[in-house]
């Protein structure tokens, strides 16, 4: 039987920037969407790595089993409490000890309408 999706997901370019204005529906924000059609709940994992500074990893949540959350990045209570800096390039390794599909979008927003959306699936590692 073939599985959906794979372990372990990397996405090399990713950028949070800094809110443009205070409109908290239409703002600059991140998002990784995870796809999880197994019956069990993933155990997901994520790893932060910067140009300029040491890694954060071993941020965890759980992704409940046939769900598909959007885990907004400039949202630190989605993430443990971790804040991700703004401005600053990184990337991010997606580890999970169940079959997923990951996704990463980037929007740019400011004066209450969305500039761009960027978005694609991320690089699984087999």
């Amino acid at each position: 039987m073939p599985t959906n999706g794979a372990l372990t997901w990397l996405i090399p370019d990713a950028y949070l920037a800094a809110p443009a204005d205070d409109d908290p529906i239409n703002k600059n924000h991140e998002s990784i969407c995870i796809l999880n059609v197994s019956p069990d709940d993933a155990n997901v994992i994520f790893d932060f790595y910067f140009e300029d500074r040491e890694a954060v990893e071993g941020i965890a949540i759980t992704v409940g089993a046939k769900r598909c959350p959007h885990v907004r990045l400039d949202k630190p209570e989605q993430l443990g409490g971790y804040q991700i800096p703004f401005d600053v390039p990184y990337g991010v390794r997606v580890r999970s000890d169940v079959p997923i599909s990951v996704q990463y979008s980037r929007m740019y927003a400011s004066g209450g309408k969305i500039e761009s959306l960027i978005t694609t699936i991320a690089y699984p590692v087999e």
